[in-house]
Formats: structure tokens, C-alpha cells, sequence
């Protein structure tokens, strides 16, 4: 039996994505994971009150099992100022070493794989007397960061880079990226939960959505600075007949952020809030129309977008700014570089939608499932070993 160290990103029971979806299949596979949840600071523990609440309960609860041979853990209060200072970030990750030692004597794992998401944890490297270290780049972190920030975060992960076994980057230039600090960088793109979001065909639509006027154009995820408002103004503004509907949340904006607060005002566009992942299919089979309107800047051209697989996977339309991603699926996806073009291929895309087209974007999507992308990565991982 082999043992997994994760490191992650994110909470459990935060964003469900890449992380959780490749620990869940390991897991099944009958590797035995801790999930290490996402290190705060103190500084986001006073800022944020929903991490405040998250972290409160889930330090009162300590080590807890998710499912058969997976486990979950908070780590404690870290000390703010990690991507400004190495020091700091050197006695953070002691704090993180003796706490995960701690959990990893509970559970009995011995020569763990270590996975790792986060940039500044190559000092962990070497300290679980690990078989194996594996970052799994999905953000690329000096991304829409400039000065001492950008700088020492480029050098905490070209650190962690040398050190590293192996690399799974997600998108193509963050891939290309990568590669050139450590040869033993592999490509694994964002995957889908196909048989999860297959369900739109037998399920009936969320109750949040089903009442509201058609068509709808949709979108779910992170409603935040990384979305180009241009694009969803001139929806909602020049096609009134038309109902944009958001599904996620706002952090670490508000409601009261100037782009949400125009758009909210609009007869025609309605913020349903964060749902979780089980309801995802109920609200996409809502959507007639499923966007990616992500503004063109650097952290959005690194990006996997992971909407692009499951609107596919729901069969349902897409539109897209232009990115390099959704470029690979040019035959499914279609993509627009002005206010005028989305609304153009909008219309086109509810004229010509039908189910056979629903039936080849669910059938491309199959090929890019989770359990596929793991078949990828253990093939990788179990060569090393």
C-alpha cells in the first residue's frame, strides 16, 4: 500500500476541483491520502471571516476521514508575510512539518508520496523521508504579481522546481514553463467528472434556475476581478430579452464591488450564490448558453479552465474569450474577442444548438476524465517508482 502527503491549495470543502477530484481517485485506487487543507495566515484569518468560520470548525474537529483511505487535516495559523520573506516562509513550514509529522505518526504512513501544490513548500522536500515529490502546478502563482512579491515567489518555487521528482503543469504554457526548470514536467490538463455531470439528461433543473426567463446564459464559478465585465455588460445591456444567470461566489470581492453592483441592478441578470458541487448539474441543465469570460490578462492565459470540461461534459454550448485552452477546441467551443462577438456568437450558438451537438461535446468530454488523468499520472508516478 502506498501513502500520499497532500499538500493542498484549497479547503476540503472549498472549490471542489483538480485537487480533491485526483486525491478522491487515488483513494479509490487504494492509496492511503492525507489531505493537507489549504495553510492561512493570520492575516487572512482576520480579513476573511468565511475562512475564519471554515478554519475554526475544522481546527475543533482535527484529523477526519472523508471516505474509505482518505483523511483531512487543518494545519494551524501561519505567520502572514510568507510571499515576501524566505525567513518567514522557512519557520512556516516548520510550523507545517511538525504538524503533518504529527497526524502522519496517527495514521502510521511510512515513505509517503509527497504531493504538493503550493509554491513555497520546497523546504518540505526531503522532511517525510518520501518514496517520491510531485508538484502539481494548476496555478501559476507569479501570475497578476509584481515586486517583492512577484520576485520571491519566483524564487520559493524555481527552489521547490530543482528539488521536485516530478511536475504535472496543467496548461500548455504553464507546462512550457516549468519544463525549463525541471525536464520531468508532464502536461495534465483539467479533467471532468463525466458520469457527475452526464446526469443532466435524467435530472430536472435546479429550482434556483427553473423559474427564470429563457433563454439563459450561464455562468459558474468565481465571480471576481477575473471575469471581463465589457462582455457581460453588453449582454445584459443590449439583449434584455436574454437572462444571464451567475452561480459561485465573490471572494474576495463583494457584492458591493462596482462591476457586480451595475450588473445586479439589470432586470434581466440574476446572482443565485454558491451551490455545491452535487447541485452543478441540476443548475448547468438550467443554462441554455455556458460561458467562460475570462478577461485577457496573465493569470487567465495560464489557466485550465475547468468550466470548459463540465459545461462539455453537460453538454451544453460554450462561449469563450479567447484562450489557449478553449483554442483546442475549436470544433466545440466558440470564441469571441469583443462585446459584439459574444453577443453574435451567442445567438448563433442558440440557433444552431441541437442533440446530436450536445451528444459529440458529452463524447469529447469523456475523454478527458478525471479517471483518465489519473490513468496518466499514476502511469508517471508508478515509472519513477
Amino acid at each position: 500500500m502506498t501513502d500520499i502527503v497532500c499538500f493542498s491549495s484549497t479547503d476540503w470543502d472549498g472549490v471542489w476541483g483538480s485537487r480533491q477530484q485526483v486525491m478522491v481517485r487515488f483513494a479509490r485506487r487504494g492509496y492511503r491520502v492525507l489531505f493537507v487543507e489549504r495553510p492561512i495566515g493570520l492575516e487572512h484569518f482576520v480579513r476573511y471571516p468565511a475562512f475564519r468560520q471554515r478554519k475554526l470548525r475544522r481546527w475543533r474537529e482535527g484529523l477526519r476521514r472523508v471516505e474509505d483511505n482518505l483523511w483531512i487535516v487543518s494545519l494551524p495559523l501561519l505567520l502572514p508575510g510568507k510571499y515576501y520573506s524566505p525567513f518567514i516562509n522557512r519557520i512556516n513550514q516548520k510550523i507545517t512539518l511538525a504538524a503533518t509529522r504529527r497526524y502522519e505518526r496517527q495514521l502510521d504512513f511510512s515513505e509517503p508520496i509527497l504531493w504538493l501544490y503550493n509554491p513555497e513548500q520546497g523546504e518540505l522536500i526531503g522532511q517525510f523521508q518520501e518514496k517520491l515529490s510531485v508538484y502539481h502546478c494548476i496555478d501559476e502563482w507569479t501570475a497578476a504579481t509584481t515586486g517583492r512579491k512577484r520576485r520571491t515567489i519566483t524564487a520559493l518555487e524555481s527552489d521547490l522546481l530543482r528539488k521536485v521528482d516530478v511536475v504535472f503543469a496543467n496548461s500548455l504554457p504553464t507546462y512550457e514553463n516549468k519544463r525549463r526548470h525541471n525536464p520531468q514536467t508532464y502536461r495534465i490538463p483539467s479533467g471532468v467528472d463525466v458520469d457527475h455531470f452526464n446526469q443532466v439528461a435524467e435530472i430536472a433543473e435546479h429550482p434556483a434556475i427553473a423559474g427564470l426567463p429563457r433563454p439563459r446564459i450561464g455562468y459558474s464559478g468565481h465571480i471576481n476581478e477575473r471575469l471581463d465585465y465589457d462582455v457581460l455588460d453588453a449582454l445584459a445591456r443590449q439583449r434584455t430579452d436574454w437572462t444571464l444567470v451567475f452561480v459561485g461566489d465573490t471572494y474576495p470581492w463583494t457584492m458591493d464591488a462596482p462591476p457586480l453592483r451595475r450588473l445586479a441592478v439589470l432586470p434581466n441578470v440574476y446572482f443565485l450564490g454558491k451551490y455545491p458541487f452535487a447541485d452543478m448539474p441540476a443548475l448547468l441543465k438550467g443554462m441554455d448558453i455556458c460561458l467562460l469570460p475570462y478577461i485577457d490578462d496573465e493569470r487567465g492565459y495560464f489557466r485550465s479552465p475547468l468550466k470548459l470540461y463540465e459545461y462539455l461534459a453537460a453538454g451544453k454550448p460554450v462561449i469563450s474569450t479567447p484562450h489557449p485552452e478553449a483554442a483546442e477546441f475549436a470544433e466545440l467551443v466558440y470564441q469571441a474577442a469583443s462585446p459584439e462577438a459574444f453577443i453574435h456568437r451567442a445567438a448563433q450558438a442558440l440557433g444552431d444548438d441541437n442533440a446530436e451537438k450536445q451528444r459529440q461535446r458529452q463524447l469529447v468530454a469523456r475523454q478527458h476524465s478525471w479517471d483518465r488523468r489519473v490513468d496518466v499520472m499514476e502511469r508517471i508516478i508508478r515509472s519513477f517508482l
